[in-house]
């Protein structure tokens, strides 16, 4: 199965586990991701479609892929997910900006 490099896939801002994350359904090449990010795949469930699995690897029902800048224990197991885990935050974002987010700018009054 074909991966893309990480640079190269369009991604939208995600919550993962109470986690920032970024979302692609590509599957992206774990060697092309900048230092300190971390990449896990999202599997979905035969019988209705929606994710139900956050893994190190998924080979099949492969949902999509999300980027974080923390490990996440259990993944290499497998993490049953539920709809209360996760939410689509409806933001594009890319990988560099998820990465080295702007310093925010202090309010002066």
């Amino acid at each position: 199965m074909k991966s893309i490099n990480a640079n190269e896939a369009d991604y939208e801002r995600f919550e993962l586990l109470g986690h920032d994350a970024l979302f692609t359904c590509l599957r992206i090449d774990r060697k092309s991701l900048p230092e300190g990010l971390h990449a896990y795949d999202l599997r979905d469930e035969d019988s209705t479609g929606e994710i139900c699995e956050l893994k190190s690897h998924v080979m099949v029902n492969h949902w999509g892929t999300v980027i974080l800048k923390e490990k996440i224990d259990g993944a290499d197991e497998g993490i049953v997910l539920e709809d209360k885990d996760y939410n689509y935050l409806g933001e594009e974002m890319t990988l560099d900006e998820f990465a080295n987010p702007a310093p925010k700018m202090e309010q002066t009054m």
